[in-house]
């Protein structure tokens, strides 16, 4: 049987490839592969000892796999590190977002005559990290998982007593100190709701949503997994 593995952020970096396809003549788990894959690149154990990197996430064919579940021919495997750290309306952007244009289009909802505050927060790229000039800041995501879940928080989030509106927007993209990241405007019937509301979504994206960043800076290349965990690029050669 043959899978197609594919490789994210730190991993990419590490196996030296977006993708592998391999081969196995006996049947496989996600554990088999992953010990297969720990085997055949031990500078993955390493990063992951060193760096403390877990858990490892996998999705097979865009859904979340346990580790005993069975792979068949044909599966398409992810393989990656924590992510960096989502009417309603989750979205991958290329592009600045108009929080003018949100809110506006907010008040066009016919339940919004009942919010009494909209909470709106705008992350932006630092520009000093450690001490050490940044120079920028690259994001990846896998899509189209990332957009997935980005709805589903939303989603999740909508569901909430008191909330009328949730809006998140995340870019894609190479980014330059100052510039905005991700937005996330939340209208709700209190501002209590709509404060404690935008938090919990900040953090579901934050830990949820596969989207590393590879921060350029003075003193190197450093890929941020986790919970705001930096981990130096891996260099071939």
């Amino acid at each position: 049987m043959k899978v197609k593995v594919r490789f994210f952020a730190v991993f990419r970096d590490i196996v030296g490839k977006n993708e592998l396809t391999l081969s196995f003549k006996e049947k496989l788990t996600v554990a088999k592969l992953l010990k297969h894959i720990r085997s055949s690149f031990p500078e993955i154990n390493r990063y992951i000892d060193e760096y403390e990197i877990e858990p490892i996430i996998v999705l097979v064919n865009g859904k979340p796999a346990s580790e005993n579940m069975m792979l068949k021919n044909g599966d398409e495997v992810a393989v990656f590190p924590p992510a960096a750290g989502g009417v309603g309306e989750g979205k991958i952007v290329k592009y600045d977002v108009s929080l003018e244009t949100i809110i506006n289009d907010m008040r066009k909802n016919k339940e919004f005559e009942r919010a009494g505050a909209v909470v709106i927060f705008v992350g932006f790229v630092k520009g000093v990290v450690g001490n050490k000039k940044v120079y920028a800041l690259s994001y990846e995501a896998y899509e189209p998982y990332a957009s997935e879940k980005l709805r589903e928080i939303v989603n999740e989030a909508l569901r909430r007593e008191g909330v009328i509106d949730v809006r998140v927007y995340h870019k894609i993209m190479s980014l330059k100190p100052k510039e905005p990241t991700v937005y996330i405007v939340v209208a709700a019937v209190s501002r209590q709701v709509a404060f404690d509301v935008a938090r919990e979504v900040l953090e579901r994206v934050k830990k949820e949503v596969p989207i590393w960043k590879l921060e350029i800076r003075e003193n190197g290349e450093y890929w941020v997994i986790g919970n705001g965990k930096r981990v130096p690029r891996p260099r071939k050669g």
